[in-house]
């Protein structure tokens, strides 16, 4: 990666292929998400908390794999699922921070120009021809508009969840239909009797921060960790078909 400061002059000839963007998450069982897409993202992963390896701190991902390295979404050419996550669709772009005039820092857009999504035949351009921004890079800058606006209701979800004593740790024991074991560590959920126990005024708190159904939409996402099991046997179904076939 080679991220660098996007000009709408040096970089307007580059093309994009946004189709591309999802490959790079092929291989992302944990792809990190903003409070703003819980609702959509419950309906298709699991939504999980782990702590940030650059940070240190908890923030909220949704879970693709049982492994390491591994989307059970990815079918070898697309995302196969109904909503893909703001955090790949901004690729290649990225915020970065630059220091301003006063001496304070800002946000810059940036782009890593050693993205696969940089490709000739990539329909996408930065700026149309009288140069100004195209549809596209619209849509980018509104996704990350909303991934920057997206971190203060998550850091508050994040900070709540830790004062009441919210987040626990969950170790999923999993056996495939083939009787390989798997288990899944690292990762932490909402202690739902913990949630059940909270009194009145906690739970009108969490009503009025906006942050009850942040809490509900993880509780409810947590069922789709038997679609990813489902995912999983299935494929390793075709691969154990692929080696018979081979014999």
């Amino acid at each position: 990666m080679h991220l660098v400061e996007l000009s709408r002059e040096e970089h307007s000839q580059l093309k994009i292929s946004p189709d591309l963007a999802e490959a790079s998450a092929a291989r992302q069982h944990l792809i990190p998400i903003v409070a703003s897409e819980f609702r959509k993202a419950a309906i298709q992963y699991p939504i999980v908390f782990a702590k940030n390896p650059e940070t240190g701190r908890f923030a909220p991902y949704v879970l693709n794999g049982l492994e390491p390295e591994e989307n059970l979404f990815w079918s070898g050419t697309k995302l196969d699922v109904a909503y893909v996550p703001l955090n790949i669709r901004r690729r290649p772009f990225f915020v970065g921070m630059a220091d301003t005039a006063s001496g304070a820092k800002d946000n810059v857009l940036c782009i890593d120009i050693e993205s696969p999504c940089l490709t000739a035949s990539g329909k996408n351009s930065i700026v149309d021809g009288d140069g100004s921004d195209s549809p596209y890079l619209k849509e980018i800058l509104s996704i990350l508009r909303e991934l920057i606006d997206g971190q203060q209701q998550t850091s508050s979800l994040i900070n709540t969840a830790l004062s009441l004593d919210l987040l626990c740790p969950i170790v999923l024991d999993i056996v495939l239909e083939d009787g390989k074991p798997l288990q899944v560590e690292g990762l932490y959920s909402i202690d739902e009797d913990r949630f059940r126990s909270l009194g009145k005024d906690k739970i009108e708190m969490l009503w009025n921060d906006g942050v009850m159904e942040l809490l509900y939409s993880v509780i409810i996402s947590t069922g789709q960790i038997f679609n990813l099991v489902r995912l999983r046997n299935e494929r390793e179904a075709l691969n154990r078909a692929w080696r018979d076939n081979e014999k």
